[in-house]
Order: structure tokens, then sequence, then C-alpha cells
């Protein structure tokens, strides 16, 4: 397709189907993606942990806190304000590969001059290399938030499934694995990285075929207003999502921020995957009903719902199961990460939950109430962890359940006000989410303790836990 370019009718305008239509076909895609991304990323997951050590994946994680923080700059919302932006035309869509060109090959340079700073701060001079390595990705990933946006803006989940789940794929499965298996040791995820980038940029601009001649004269102010409040707001998430690795890697060093991380991936990928499609299909759906804020009040909660009934089944199954989930993905050496599992596992619905809120505040352009809500959750989040940084790793991830806890509950109350939400609806999606949870806590520590007495090995206990859990919230 030329871009939907070629006219500046908003994209719902020229559809052949019904918004909730596309919304519910949205759904059954992003669904598809995810599981198909889960099950991938189990198997990775399962082949990375045997081939690399905990300090390679620590080492990672270090760099990817600078990738990450100079992304937000490098991007400056550019993508979601082309979603959010009410009508559009082939010159807007220039005029933003014309700014990212700009930005990103500046937030490059800004990580390869950072490196020594990042280096310095988690005593780990091996990151400079790495870092400096992965800086190009910036660029990469810039360009190609661009033809992904405009996937995303005409409502085209099918072909955004398919570029997720197979950049990932190749990138993660084929590179990383390959070059893993070769003894590239954390060199294999720094290949990882910039293969599924390139990817993802050259599959999504084949499907949109947007104009590939950047510009920077046009409505500059129009794309930056919404872009730049929108990347500083995601830059607070950025700090709140990593600020935990932060406080690990500094003050508990690297082979416990590689256990960490590992325990971090295992609690909240499954969720993230699920939240990411709901996510992926509000944020444009509600971008084209935000005159009417009793309908995105009810696709608030809906969504809320959605991620807060799986995402808490999910997770506090695994919360309670942690030892055996562990075992049987991550292997023997990785025991000491279970309680850290046991604790994270606790927080991911919770995060994901106010991730709703968030694509609410974006699609009604609420960025200064999401400003506030996050700046304020920093704040708070930073105290607690340095507070329980004494008690370790798990002590971290006892301060990010709370810090995730008060942070849904101002999302919650303020949105709902907004929105004009009934409390009875109210309480009856967090009564959902709440008993979904139980049920699956209970299920599966029982499950656990049986396969125990039973002395199973680790996939048949994990086995067992997965089928208990699964047969108590049929019920």
């Amino acid at each position: 397709m030329a871009l939907a370019g070629d006219t500046d009718l908003p994209p719902l305008a020229a559809a052949g189907r019904s918004l909730g239509a596309r919304a519910v076909s949205g759904l059954k895609w992003g669904g598809a993606s995810a599981a198909a991304g889960a099950l991938l990323q189990l198997a990775f997951t399962v082949a990375m942990a045997r081939l690399l050590a905990p300090a390679d994946f620590g080492l990672m994680a270090m760099c990817l806190v600078a990738l990450r923080l100079f992304s937000y700059f490098a991007q400056l919302g550019l993508g979601a304000a082309l979603v959010q932006r009410e009508r559009l035309g082939p010159e807007e869509v220039r005029l933003a590969l014309g700014l990212t060109w700009v930005v990103c090959s500046a937030g490059a340079l800004g990580v390869v001059a950072a490196a020594p700073a990042l280096a310095w701060f988690f005593r780990a001079p091996a990151v400079v290399p790495l870092v400096s390595a992965l800086a190009p990705s910036l660029l990469v990933a810039g360009l190609g938030a661009v033809p992904v946006a405009l996937l995303r803006r005409d409502l085209r989940f099918r072909e955004l499934a398919l570029v997720d789940t197979g950049a990932y794929a190749l990138g993660y499965g084929l590179v990383g694995v390959a070059a893993a298996s070769a003894g590239a040791g954390v060199w294999s995820l720094v290949a990882t990285t910039h293969a599924q980038a390139a990817i993802s940029l050259g599959w999504a601009w084949w499907l949109t075929r947007h104009p590939l001649r950047p510009t920077l004269r046009g409505d500059r102010r129009g794309l930056l207003f919404y872009g730049t409040r929108h990347s500083l707001v995601a830059f607070l998430e950025f700090l709140s999502a990593n600020l935990d690795a932060a406080v690990v890697g500094r003050l508990l060093g690297e082979a416990s921020l590689g256990l960490y991380n590992r325990a971090l991936l295992l609690t909240s990928q499954p969720v993230e995957r699920a939240a990411g499609v709901v996510a992926r299909v509000l944020f444009p759906v509600l971008s084209a009903v935000q005159a009417d804020r009793r309908k995105v009040g009810g696709a608030f909660l809906l969504g809320v719902a959605l991620v807060g009934v799986f995402g808490g089944a999910l997770s506090l199954g695994v919360s309670a199961a942690a030892g055996d989930v562990v075992r049987a993905l991550l292997g023997p050496r990785w025991d000491a990460a279970a309680p850290v599992v046991e604790v994270l596992a606790l927080a991911v619905p919770l995060a994901f939950m106010s991730q709703m809120g968030g694509v609410a505040c974006d699609a009604l352009a609420l960025l200064r109430l999401k400003l506030r809500i996050q700046g304020l959750g920093l704040l708070v989040l930073a105290t607690l962890m340095v507070a329980a940084a004494a008690g370790g790793a798990r002590g971290v991830a006892w301060a990010l359940v709370a810090g995730e806890a008060l942070r849904f509950a101002a999302y919650l109350a303020v949105l709902s006000r907004e929105l004009r939400c009934a409390r009875a609806d109210v309480a009856c999606v967090l009564s959902a989410v709440a008993a979904s949870g139980a049920l699956a806590w209970a299920a599966c520590a029982a499950a656990s303790a049986q396969a125990a007495r039973w002395g199973l090995g680790p996939l048949c206990a994990l086995a067992l836990d997965g089928l208990a859990g699964a047969l108590a919230l049929g019920r």
C-alpha cells in the first residue's frame, strides 16, 4: 500500500468494517501473535539460559538502561503522534522521517558518549564496547517506528502481528541462538538487538510503502507538541521500569542483576505480551472515539479487566510455583532466582493494569495528568527501592510491588472520576481480578507441594502446577 497517505482522510473513515469489528479483529490477531511470541520466547529463554551465564544477561541489562534512556528522547513520541493525529497526509510522514533522522542520529552519538559514565555507575568496564556497538540500533528502531505507527493507525492488526512475531523469531531465534551456540557470549544479545530492529523496519516499510524522502519542512509544531509530551511521559515510565535494574546493578552487582533480570523476564513477559495486544488495539480505537468519554470509560474498564484477570491468574500462579518454574525453565544453577520470582510476580498485574490507564490518557491527550501520576510514582518508587535495597534483590522486588499498587490506585481513582465510571462497574472489575488471582495461587501452591511430596522432576512438577491452575479457573 502506498501510504493511506495519498489521501489525508483518517483511516477509519475509509474503513470497510465497523470500528468494533476491527477492534475485535485486532484482539484476535494480537492474541495469536502474543501466544506465538510467548511460546517462542519460552523456547529461546530456555535455550539462552543454558548457553549464556547470568553475568552476560546482567551486562546486557546494564546496556539496555542507556539504550532505552536515549530512545525516548531520540524518537520524540513521533510514532504515537502519527497514530493520535486526527488527519494525516504524506507530508507529515516525510516530516516524521526527517525529525527521526536528526534526533535518532544525535541519540546514537549520545549513547556512545555516555558509555564510560554508564560503566562507572555499574562498575563494569565491559559495558563500554557493548553500548557503543548497540548505539546504531537507535536509528534503525526510530525509523521502524514510523511504518509501524502507520499500520497501527490504519488498524492493520494482522500485518502488525506478523511483523512483531516474525522479527522476534528471526532476530532472536535465528540470529541470537545461533550466535550464542557459536560461543559469542554476550555479543549474541547485541546481534539479536540489531537483527530484530532491522527486520522489523524492512518488513513494516514493505507493508506500508510510505515516502522515503525525509524533510524538515511542515507542521513541526503540530507533531512535536503531542510527541514531545508523550516522550517525556514515556521517559518517566522508562525510569520507573528500569529503576529496579539500576538499584540492583549498582548496589548488588552484575551477577545479582542477571538473576533479577531473568526473574523479571519469567514473571512479566507472558503478561506483557497480552497487555501489549490490548494496548495496541485500545490506543487507535480510543483515539477515534475520544470525544465520547463514556465509551472511553467502558473500554478502559474492559482493558483493565482483560489484563487484570489474565495477568493476575498467570502471575500469581507463577508466584506460588516459583521454584518449579525456575528449575524447569532456567535450570538448577538459577535456583537463587526463585525467591525473587515469587515476589516479582505480584507486581506484574498491577503494572499492566496501570498501563491501561496510561493508554486512556494517551488517547484523550491527558498527558499532563499522566505526567503527574508517573512523576509522583517514580519518586515514591525510588524512595521505596533505596530503603529496601538492604534486603537484596527480593527486597527491591517488594518495593516494586508496593510502588505499582500505589500507581494503579492513582490511575483508577482519577480516571474513574474523569470518565464517569460507575462505582459498581469498578468494584466488579476489581473483584474479578482478585478472585482469578486467588484461585490460581491456591491451586498452583497446592500442586507444587504435592509434586514435591511425589518427588516429581521439574518439568512434570511445572506441568502439574499449570494443569491445577487451569482447572481451578475453569470451574
